[in-house]
Protein backbone atom coordinates (compact mmCIF):
# COMPACT_ATOMS: atom_id res chain seq x y z
CA UNK A 1 0.00 0.00 0.00
CA UNK A 2 2.83 2.05 -0.46
CA UNK A 3 1.48 4.03 -3.26
CA UNK A 4 2.05 7.80 -3.91
CA UNK A 5 -1.41 8.33 -4.31
CA UNK A 6 -1.98 7.57 -0.79
CA UNK A 7 -0.19 10.48 -0.27
CA UNK A 8 -2.19 12.51 -1.91
CA UNK A 9 -5.72 11.76 0.18
CA UNK A 10 -7.49 13.74 2.45
CA UNK A 11 -8.65 12.52 5.98
CA UNK A 12 -11.87 12.23 4.49
CA UNK A 13 -10.83 10.13 1.50
CA UNK A 14 -8.35 8.05 3.57
CA UNK A 15 -11.18 7.01 6.11
CA UNK A 16 -13.79 5.79 3.37
CA UNK A 17 -10.54 3.70 1.70
CA UNK A 18 -11.97 -0.27 1.33
CA UNK A 19 -10.07 -3.15 2.38
CA UNK A 20 -6.50 -2.74 0.37
CA UNK A 21 -5.50 -6.03 2.08
CA UNK A 22 -5.44 -9.39 0.75
CA UNK A 23 -3.86 -12.60 2.52
CA UNK A 24 -1.23 -14.70 0.57
CA UNK A 25 -0.84 -17.30 2.89
CA UNK A 26 -3.15 -20.47 4.52
CA UNK A 27 -5.64 -18.61 6.63
CA UNK A 28 -4.01 -21.58 9.27
CA UNK A 29 -0.98 -19.69 9.62
CA UNK A 30 -2.99 -16.68 12.08
CA UNK A 31 -5.34 -19.06 13.62
CA UNK A 32 -5.00 -18.06 17.22
CA UNK A 33 -1.89 -16.41 16.82
CA UNK A 34 -0.87 -12.86 18.70
CA UNK A 35 0.64 -10.13 15.81
CA UNK A 36 2.41 -7.05 15.97
CA UNK A 37 1.47 -4.63 13.04
CA UNK A 38 4.46 -1.84 12.57
CA UNK A 39 3.37 1.11 10.11
CA UNK A 40 5.58 3.79 9.57
CA UNK A 41 3.44 7.05 9.89
CA UNK A 42 -0.25 7.25 11.90
CA UNK A 43 -2.29 9.60 9.76
CA UNK A 44 -6.18 8.22 10.31
CA UNK A 45 -5.41 4.30 11.68
CA UNK A 46 -6.79 2.82 8.52
CA UNK A 47 -3.86 1.20 7.45
CA UNK A 48 -4.06 -1.13 10.68
CA UNK A 49 -7.22 -1.09 11.37
CA UNK A 50 -7.59 -2.55 7.86
CA UNK A 51 -4.53 -5.02 8.46
CA UNK A 52 -5.96 -5.61 11.81
CA UNK A 53 -9.47 -6.73 10.56
CA UNK A 54 -8.20 -8.99 7.78
CA UNK A 55 -5.85 -10.71 10.44
CA UNK A 56 -8.76 -11.32 13.38
CA UNK A 57 -11.28 -12.53 10.18
CA UNK A 58 -8.34 -15.10 9.52
CA UNK A 59 -7.85 -16.35 12.73
CA UNK A 60 -5.78 -14.16 15.06
CA UNK A 61 -6.10 -14.16 18.66
CA UNK A 62 -5.09 -10.65 19.22
CA UNK A 63 -3.06 -7.99 16.68
CA UNK A 64 -1.45 -5.02 17.73
CA UNK A 65 -0.12 -1.86 16.17
CA UNK A 66 2.86 -0.42 16.58
CA UNK A 67 3.44 3.08 15.11
CA UNK A 68 6.46 5.14 14.34
CA UNK A 69 5.61 8.66 13.68
CA UNK A 70 2.25 10.09 13.81
CA UNK A 71 1.14 12.92 10.97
Amino acid sequence: MNDSRNRQKNRQQRLQTKQPFTLNLDREKFNKKRILIVDDIYTTGRTIRHAAKLLLDAGASEVTGLTLAHG
